[in-house]
């Protein structure tokens, strides 16, 4: 089929709307149109043909190769880094929250964060919940100590004051939680109502507190090994260094379309000389 057949038949083909099977015909015409010119050839010609056909095949296959592994290493190196950044989550999980008249408090596995800022836990973290006059009585001396140093954050002056006065009137349901770590404290007025649920709370930062140490333990083990990870994984250039060797000695071998290329010179140069 010559080149005016083809164009014919693409006419044809797009006038009719044949779409999909109009491109489908478009390139089995190429096809054939590129075979019979193969077939035309002399047979230094088709050795030429056949070498560069050859060698942009090697060529491709070692590209796709070099790209795979190029690829498979990027994905290491994202794994990797994925696990750094999922150690450094560890202990950030959040396990309860209270919100009280004056202040809210919140508490991760590692953390205590109330109104007045965001503290570490550890083993000496304790959270009391009381009535004022109870507080005043059982940790009458803790709260004053800790006044006195600056460190108390809270209504505690209500409480020390309040109970000191005999002739005041308090009222027996009322709930104060008391957090108090080597570092920090804080108080809350509770609604009269929370008890159970804020009693609950202190439960669950007093056991925070125990656990932290295990927990910042298994985020540095978990964050070494990841960062171990990565620098072997940064470092492991093996792969992608060897398929880009193989597609750099693929690419420039070209001994058999050199060769191709000298016969074919040679036996157009006797033609010639014939024809002359």
């Amino acid at each position: 089929m010559d080149a005016n057949s083809i164009i014919a038949l693409v006419v044809v083909v797009v006038i009719l709307g044949g779409g999909g099977a109009g491109a489908f015909l478009f390139l089995k015409a190429r096809r054939e149109k590129e075979q019979t010119r193969i077939e035309a050839m002399t047979p230094e010609e088709r050795e030429l043909h056949d070498a560069i056909v050859e060698h942009e095949a090697e060529v491709k296959a070692a590209t796709k190769a070099h790209q795979v592994e190029l690829k498979a290493r990027e994905n290491r190196l994202k794994s990797a880094q994925k696990a750094i950044t999922a150690a450094d989550g560890i202990g950030n999980r959040k396990l309860a929250s209270y919100r009280g008249k004056d202040g809210s408090v919140s508490v991760t596995e590692t953390l205590i964060t109330t109104s007045h800022g965001t503290f570490a836990l550890d083993a000496s973290v304790n959270a009391v919940v009381d009535t004022a006059g109870n507080l005043a009585t059982s940790s009458r001396s803790t709260l004053t100590r800790i006044a006195s140093g600056g460190i108390l954050l809270g209504p505690v002056g209500a409480i020390i004051g309040g109970v000191a006065k005999k002739n005041k009137l308090h009222d027996t349901r009322e709930l104060y939680l008391l957090v108090e770590g080597a570092g920090f404290a804080t108080l809350v007025t509770c609604n009269p109502d929370d008890g159970a649920k804020v009693r609950q709370f202190a439960v669950v930062v007093k056991q925070a507190g125990l656990n932290a140490a295990n927990v910042l333990d298994r985020r540095a083990q978990s964050r070494a090994a990841a960062q171990s990870m990565l620098e072997t994984e940064t470092q492991n250039t093996e792969g992608v260094d060897a398929t880009a060797a193989a597609l750099e000695a693929v690419q420039t071998s070209t001994v058999r379309i050199e060769a191709a290329e000298k016969a074919l010179a040679i036996t157009s140069g006797a033609a010639d000389s014939v024809s002359e």
